[in-house]
């Protein structure tokens, strides 16, 4: 299975809602699950319902055949990860003076995780080793009306979403095996110009993206989560350290209906720190009554090995 970095740049905002009906609340990336069902959808469109169901039949019954990860910042040849849960790299030494920029601080860039940085700067969310990284991401308000069918009044609402500059964006891991990788590849062709995310009727979400492989090694003392993450079973759950629980629910990402609901479902978080290994599950959440096919959230982990101190 060959391990792919994939660079999305967005050619339109992106909205990934955080509440339902709350749209002024909104993720900055996307997570696993997401990008899983877009390229799931896109799938469907380009090859048939029938191809699709033994598709996700091969990924549910072979763990190690594909896995991904949820998608963050890159800007210019910077990658962020999520700083992991209980860690601090030894920054208080840094910023003992100002720990409120330490509060802040959500993301690090590569080196933190290798443990080559020697010049750690914060800014804003982010940390890098010396360089300086201007603000990329932006999130934006506008305007809307909706109108009341029976009254006929006029309500004002507003819809966030997320821009990039030049040379920035999201990136995610994508391991595949050589079976898959070409319809792999042409789904995810076909959900750049389909958009990924919500607000697609008004164009959003619509990316190019580039790949390169990458090769890095499988063995560490800890792990870092970077995916939306259900455990298999209990044994998994002792291997947690560090983490945070969130919640999701929404609506069927469906060709055939999409106004069912989801049920709410609590997942691990990017940025949990596990002792060991785990697999994770794909979960069938197929909503009561929904007929059409089955409903799957993707939870499995995708795991990076880190030290456990990992600043010089």
């Amino acid at each position: 299975m060959k391990k792919y970095r994939v660079k999305l740049k967005f050619r339109t905002p992106l909205h990934v809602g955080e509440k339902d009906n709350i749209y002024n609340a909104v993720s900055k990336f996307v997570h696993s699950d997401t990008i899983f069902s877009g390229l799931v959808n896109a799938y469907n469109i380009l090859f048939g319902g029938e191809k699709t169901e033994k598709f996700l039949n091969v990924i549910i019954e072979n763990p190690d055949i594909f896995r991904i990860s949820s998608s963050f910042f890159y800007y210019k040849d910077i990658y962020f990860y999520p700083k992991p849960f209980g860690y601090n790299f030894g920054l208080d030494k840094f910023y003992l003076d100002d720990m409120k920029k330490l509060k802040k601080l959500e993301f690090v860039s590569e080196e933190f995780l290798k443990g080559n940085v020697e010049n750690p700067v914060i800014f804003g969310k982010f940390a890098t080793n010396g360089k300086n990284v201007e603000e990329f991401v932006h999130v934006r308000d506008v305007p809307r009306i909706v109108n009341d069918r029976i009254t006929n009044e006029v309500s004002i609402f507003y819809m966030s979403y997320v821009t990039f500059d030049k040379d920035s964006g999201l990136w995610f891991f994508l391991d595949v095996d050589e079976s898959l990788e070409n319809e792999v590849f042409a789904s995810l062709k076909l959900l750049g110009d389909e958009g990924i995310g919500g607000e697609r009727t008004y164009g959003y979400g619509a990316f190019e993206f580039d790949v390169e492989e990458v090769d890095l090694k499988s063995e560490g003392k800890m792990f870092l989560l970077l995916s939306s993450y259900y455990p298999k079973d209990q044994s998994e759950v002792r291997k947690v350290i560090y983490y945070k629980i969130y919640e999701k629910t929404g609506y069927v990402f469906s060709l055939y209906d999409n106004t069912k609901r989801q049920p709410i479902v609590r997942l691990f978080s990017e940025g949990s720190v596990f002792s060991d290994k785990v697999v994770g599950k794909i979960l069938d959440i197929t909503p009561k009554g929904f007929k059409y096919h089955r409903v799957y959230k993707y939870a499995r982990a995708y795991l990076i090995p880190i030290e456990k101190e990992a600043l010089k």
